[in-house]
């Protein structure tokens, strides 16, 4: 066993720091007398260089899994759009790519199995209106904003197209039009 000659003392540290964090939920206030755990998310989405795509997705844990409402305008008419969550958090590149790969609910984003039969992150499309604005609704049973997939602190990304289910892991959707960064929702 690799720990067998350590002191105590850093055993004790070791077993802390390696130990199942993972499992301890995400609180709203971890300093109050009974915290309560985060439920509700939101990203604010801003559109990226020479597109005009913005809006807002929410989300919130039920039993079911998370469920998911997107208000999203300057779509173009009539057009439908993938939309992602991605690994990183960091929407400061101006074509989104900072934003990283695919987020995948329940296995490595970064190197999925090559046998991947899913477009990992999805949440959906969104299908403009004449006025180029979109509403979606969905139920994203493997996500979550507690655990080890959290995805706190990771964005949400609108693509160019829809779609296309016969290219997993990525779905094929093409450019990056609004990002958005995932953090915990006032009035839980």
């Amino acid at each position: 066993m690799m720990f067998r000659n350590l002191p105590l003392a850093l055993l004790s540290t070791v077993a802390l720091t390696a130990g199942p964090a993972a499992a301890q939920s995400l609180m709203l206030d971890p300093g109050a007398d009974d915290p309560a755990p985060v439920t509700a998310a939101v990203a604010r989405l801003h559109p990226t260089a020479g597109n005009e795509a913005q809006g807002t997705v929410r989300l919130q844990e039920s039993e079911a899994g998370l469920a998911v409402g997107a208000e999203i305008s300057g779509l173009p008419a009539g057009s439908t759009h993938a939309y992602h969550v991605h690994v990183y958090g960091d929407c400061t590149g101006a074509d989104g790519k900072s934003a990283g790969t695919h987020f995948h609910f329940d296995g490595s984003s970064l190197n999925p199995p090559a046998d991947i039969d899913e477009i990992t992150g999805n949440l959906g499309e969104l299908v403009a209106d004449d006025q180029g604005t979109a509403t979606h609704r969905a139920l994203i049973p493997d996500a979550s904003l507690q655990g080890e997939y959290t995805l706190l602190g990771r964005s949400i990304v609108i693509h160019a197209k829809p779609n296309d289910a016969t290219q997993p892991p990525i779905g094929a959707a093409g450019g990056r039009l609004a990002c958005g960064v995932i953090g915990v929702a006032a009035g839980h």
